[in-house]
């Protein structure tokens, strides 16, 4: 093609364009401006093609008949006699009226109509006043004769039969009105009512035909506040009927008369709450600080109150009603129609205002209307344009809004465009192939391309694909999906963040780079789920695990928990310092995560202690591993710097089972240890049958109840009498001892209990249910005890060092401060000693209450009894390792003999347990000890016993040691 072609074609193509653009312009511009001028020279210009003469006021006169008897004789008679003639007479309601017109002579071939115009005229029957012959009858349902309906009232036709100049008439009316009676030539009265019909028809059909049209805009635009306007227009359609008198028909059709006070009354009410909703939604910017205060709620129930009471008073009832609630909705919609325009100082708002306020007047009008039943407040031209101004002002109001919102948009798809071009992130657009037709520059950064060299590439060309349904709905719950890229392996893949959301079959999504924040994030789950020192699982880790484990059992795989402990750990802290402890830690786990399997994970609870987890391993095979873990420990010492340490271990395993907890089974785990640790053994496992895990099992359910402050079951009390050997007979003194069965009814034993009570915390409730337990069944049966001088009850270290359990402890003795005389508190010795002036507090504290104390286990660790002098003690309770076996130890009888000489030098009473046979029981009597106990000479009773019991004599079930106590007591001098 050559250079004059080229030209020539672009030519074509301006002329083309220059033309379009023409016919566009006059199709909306010219065409528009024509039709109002025309429009506007047709109503100035020329000629209607309805008559717009009016009709001839008649002179009548007027009486009443409030007892409805006469007849149009009487009637005519009586309006003879009555006064001048007047033009407009007041009507009331219901009240039979007579009136006389009088008519001008006419030709004989003329016919004319005189017009009763009001609408409130509920009936018309007219006679011929020269003859008395009825004329014709009409009422609001039905004519006869020559009266008709016309307007919105009636007429009465006179022609060539009928030339009297006087016509007798009878009215009623529906409400008070003004009577008045109109001449009119019959030709000009018939086109006085076309144009009326015309008129509100055109009002009519046009209304409405606007309001379906914007309610089909509505629909499709989904703009609500269109559907509002169109059936206020409605409702301002039927208060302008009201207004102009044609209420009383719809659609061309006439309404039941008995149907409209009724339908008045709700038209006003339902009126009423639409220009208040339309009203808030228009203004609803310059009112939002107002939408919830008390002047709009308190509108908002008049609304509804009004129409309550349209639908169920009646007229006269209603009308208080009607008029309270328009005129607190008029003054408070004025009122915030002002704030409006003193807060905003727009004039868009302030035509806003016009153009409510202009409604407000068709509300009140049709009110007025309603309410006085006349058109004294505003006649039918006035009405009409009134009513058609409203509509179109609040049609700008809308429009203006309409407006403002496309403003808005178009605002925000400018921002939206620009944001997509300076985003932080990657912003991308897919049509329905899933093609990438528009992405912003960091799209293409991220991926390190450029599109601009690919014509719409898809998706998966460049990344993997998405479930982009599943996306759309995680991205309106403010997630998003997570996509490695590339995603094949590779030393420098990025995470990529996707969110994306499906509009008109179209994708818009963004994508960033979160690969350094995914970096983060499982660095910080690694800080914590992990231990920092050594890399194995902390606490939180170990139960995460644990309960993943235990998901899996229930689906059938097998679980095995190991607990190891690291012999002596202090001491190498002790000795090396805390920093050679750590690189030993260290080297522990290196050995142990070598000795597992890849599916094994350790975890570290403490500084010596760890958990080794073997998920879907039997326990068989869970202590194989445990062997290998302590092979792998025992097989060479650890070499840190120049130093070479042995570290020993120990190891628990036990087999999970369903009805466990995380936290359960790691506990279960360390009761395994420390049984290997008490037979010196490195491994112990147990199975799920085993007698200890049952047992342990029954400990944690019993402190589970203990901590939720429940009485726990299987919980009791067994009482040990101390006998005492200077009146064997004569007292009734003994020792509380805690029992336990289990749920079977098996006895577990109580140093289990004591034990783990201990390591588990919980062994300070135990002490609190044991002394309130003891001083409950005293207190019971106090009159019954009689003998009884003191009751030993025992209270563990754990508790004395304590603070809450001391103050609950002495709460309790201030319940029952009448037996603390009573109470004897055993502390052991070790315990007594940790803390020596604690201890001494303490116990001056108790002996202020009245309460005696006895120190436990003396003699098991300690060989200076110098502290004794400094402690308040009232009894040595000498420790049973002694005793037991001491007929044949003669170290030990001199060890005890000692003690009792030391205590009786003090002024303290000696106490023996475990005294088991007759020969140590005589020994220690020949060594005046003051007190003994022990299987050898009464078992431990249930109280019942003690209470059945008249002397200690009858609780000692072996003859022979009565039989000793007997002869012991004879040979004393």
């Amino acid at each position: 093609m050559g250079l004059l072609d080229v030209l020539r074609s672009n030519g074509r193509k301006n002329d083309a364009s220059a033309l379009d653009r023409l016919i566009y312009v006059f199709a909306i511009y010219a065409v528009p401006l024509v039709i109002v001028l025309f429009s506007l020279v047709a109503l100035l210009s020329f000629n209607s093609i309805y008559d717009t003469r009016q009709g001839s006021p008649l002179a009548f006169r007027l009486a009443t008949d409030p007892l409805k008897t006469q007849t149009p004789g009487q009637a005519l008679d009586l309006l003879g006699a009555s006064g001048a003639n007047v033009l407009s007479f007041p009507l009331e309601k219901a009240l039979p009226y007579w009136m006389i017109v009088n008519v001008p002579p006419r030709e004989h071939d003329s016919r004319i109509a005189v017009e009763v115009p009001s609408r409130q005229v509920r009936s018309l029957q007219c006679w011929d006043a020269d003859h008395l012959t009825l004329i014709g009858s009409a009422n609001r349902n039905v004519v006869d004769g020559m009266v008709r309906h016309a307007k919105a009232g009636f007429i009465f036709q006179l022609d060539s039969s009928t030339l009297t100049t006087r016509v007798l008439c009878e009215v009623t009316a529906q409400r008070n009105m003004q009577l008045t009676a109109s001449l009119w030539p019959m030709e000009d009265m018939i086109r006085s009512i076309n144009q009326f019909h015309r008129i509100t028809g055109l009002l009519e059909g046009g209304l409405l035909t606007v309001a379906a049209f914007i309610l089909i805009i509505a629909f499709i635009n989904r703009e609500w506040v269109y559907v509002l306007f169109a059936a206020w227009m409605i409702g301002n359609l039927r208060l302008g009927a009201m207004a102009m008198g044609w209420d009383d028909q719809w659609l061309g059709n006439s309404i039941p008369q008995e149907w409209l006070p009724r339908l008045r009354q709700v038209t006003v009410a339902i009126h009423f709450l639409l220009t208040y909703t339309l009203f808030t939604r228009i203004f609803h910017r310059s009112l939002l600080p107002l939408l919830q205060s008390r002047a709009l709620l308190l509108v908002q129930g008049t609304g509804l109150l009004l129409l309550a009471a349209a639908l169920v008073l009646s007229e006269q009832a209603f009308l208080p009603v009607m008029w309270a609630a328009t005129s607190l909705g008029i003054v408070t919609i004025a009122l915030l129609l002002g704030y409006s325009i003193y807060t905003t100082h727009s004039r868009v708002e302030t035509l806003h205002v016009v153009s409510l306020s202009m409604a407000l007047c068709v509300m009140l009008s049709g009110v007025m209307l309603f309410a006085f039943g006349g058109s004294r407040f505003i006649d039918t031209l006035n009405a009409v344009i009134t009513l058609l101004l409203s509509n179109l002002m609040v049609a700008v109001a809308i429009a203006e809004r309409l407006r403002r919102e496309s403003r808005d948009k178009e605002l925000a798809q400018s921002e939206l465009i620009g944001n997509f071009a300076v985003a932080p992130i990657g912003m991308f657009t897919l049509d329905g192939g899933r093609r990438i037709t528009r992405a912003n520059p960091v799209f293409e950064r991220i991926l390190g391309l450029s599109l601009a060299d690919q014509a719409s590439p898809l998706w998966t060309d460049l990344l993997p694909d998405v479930d982009w349904e599943d996306l759309d709905q995680k991205t309106r719950r403010g997630d998003g999906v997570e996509i490695r890229w590339p995603d094949e392996p590779s030393d420098s893949h990025k995470t990529l963040l996707v969110k994306a959301a499906i509009v008109d079959e179209k994708i818009e999504g963004s994508i960033q780079d979160i690969s350094s924040h995914t970096a983060t994030i499982q660095h910080l789950r690694q800080l914590a789920d992990n231990d920092p020192l050594t890399d194995a699982l902390n606490r939180r880790g170990i139960e995460k695990a644990l309960d993943a484990s235990l998901q899996a059992l229930a689906k059938g795989q097998p679980c095995a928990l190991a607990y190891l402990d690291l012999d002596h750990f202090k001491r190498i802290n002790g000795l090396f310092g805390h920093t050679t402890g750590d690189e030993v830690l260290k080297q522990v786990c290196h050995r142990v995560m070598q000795a597992i399997s890849e599916q094994d994970q350790m975890g570290r609870l403490s500084d010596n202690e760890f958990i080794i987890l073997f998920p879907n391993t039997t326990i068989g095979d869970a202590r194989v591993g445990a062997q290998r873990i302590i092979d792998a420990l025992h097989a060479a010492p650890f070499q840190i710097g120049p130093r070479s340490i042995q570290v020993k271990g120990t190891v628990g395993v036990i087999e999970v089972t369903e009805s466990m907890q995380a936290k359960d089974a790691i506990s279960a785990a360390s009761r395994a240890c420390r049984d290997a640790q008490k037979i010196h053994q490195d491994i112990i496992s147990y199975d799920h049958n085993a007698n200890e895990l049952l047992e342990h099992s029954e400990e944690l359910r019993l402190f589970s109840e203990l901590e939720g402050g429940l009485s726990p079951k299987g919980l009791y009390l067994e009482m040990q009498p101390i006998v005492s050997l200077r009146n064997p007979f004569g007292a009734m003194d003994f020792e509380a001892l805690l029992r336990v069965r289990d749920s079977a009814g098996k006895l577990i034993p109580t140093g289990k209990i004591i034990a783990s009570a201990e390591e588990s915390g919980t062994i300070s409730i135990i002490d609190k249910w044991v002394f309130s337990a003891t001083l409950e069944w005293l207190d019971k049966h106090r009159g019954q005890l009689s003998q009884t001088s003191f009751v030993c009850i025992n209270m563990s270290g754990v508790s004395l060092n304590d603070q809450r359990f001391i103050e609950a402890f002495f709460d309790i003795l201030a319940q029952h401060e009448h037996l603390t005389h009573l109470v004897c508190v055993e502390i052991t010795e070790g315990v007594a000693l940790h803390d020596l002036e604690k201890t001494r507090v303490f116990m001056h504290r108790l002996q202020q209450k009245g309460v005696r104390i006895a120190l436990d286990d003396f003699g098991a660790g300690y060989s200076s009894f110098s502290y004794l002098a400094s402690l308040p003690a009232d009894a040595i309770k000498i420790d049973g390792a002694l005793i037991r076996g001491m007929t044949n130890n003669p170290a030990n009888v001199a060890v005890v003999r000692t003690i009792i000489e030391l205590a009786r030098n003090l002024g303290m009473k000696s106490i023996v347990e475990w005294v088991e046979d007759n020969a140590t029981l005589s020994m220690l009597w020949d060594m005046e000890v003051d007190y003994v106990q022990g299987y050898g000479v009464v078992r431990p009773q249930p109280p019942s016993n003690l209470l059945k019991a008249s002397t200690m004599a009858d609780l000692i079930a072996n003859p022979d040691t009565l039989t000793l106590m007997q002869e012991r007591i004879k040979r004393r001098p």
